[in-house]
């Protein structure tokens, strides 16, 4: 029954992401981002239940396309929710609040959602080293790996598998912009 449930949230994210693009010049579908998310926590060595990979694909919808806890509770249990409520950002928050409350937020993260937050990072500074966002300057990027390792470093569990990847992002994105 779960299997089934991972397509059924596969088709929720992708309906509820639909039209919405990732930052960069080259508009790419925003569902691109989730998928890789979801491919990150699979190919992650921490051992996984549907439930994370549920999770991974809605870790967005929230915060980003209005669903709501009941629905996502109905739909997918009481352990989904629960991830994506500590994936999911306070709403009315300026930018500032919202990089301040992930890092605090970070310290208490389950060891499932700690593992989707690597993800959703590795994936977003990814894109800002192939696709960064045509209105950001160099030294918005820098801040934003700066805070993107910091909420990392708060997690309570960091996959190592992925941990040599999200550094690895790092390390070739903050070489890019010194060069540039």
């Amino acid at each position: 029954m779960k299997k089934n449930l991972i397509k059924i949230a596969y088709s929720f994210a992708e309906e509820r992401h639909y039209g919405q693009v990732r930052k960069g010049n080259k508009g790419i579908p925003y569902f691109e981002h989730i998928k890789e998310v979801v491919a990150l926590v699979k190919i992650s060595s921490t051992k996984k239940n549907d439930s994370i990979i549920i999770a991974s694909y809605l870790h967005d919808v929230v915060e980003d396309r209005k669903a709501t806890r009941k629905e996502i509770k109905d739909l997918f249990g009481h352990d989904v929710v629960e991830l994506v409520e500590e994936m999911t950002d306070k709403p009315f928050c300026s930018e500032a609040e919202r990089r301040s409350n992930q890092i605090m937020a970070a310290k208490i993260m389950s060891i499932d959602a700690s593992l989707i937050k690597l993800a959703d990072k590795i994936s977003n500074i990814e894109n800002l080293f192939h696709d960064p966002p045509i209105s950001w300057s160099k030294k918005e990027i820098i801040d934003y790996i700066k805070w993107g390792q910091e909420v990392v470093n708060n997690l309570p569990y960091k996959d190592m598998k992925l941990m040599k990847r999200f550094d690895k992002i790092c390390f070739q994105l903050n070489k890019k912009l010194s060069s540039n």
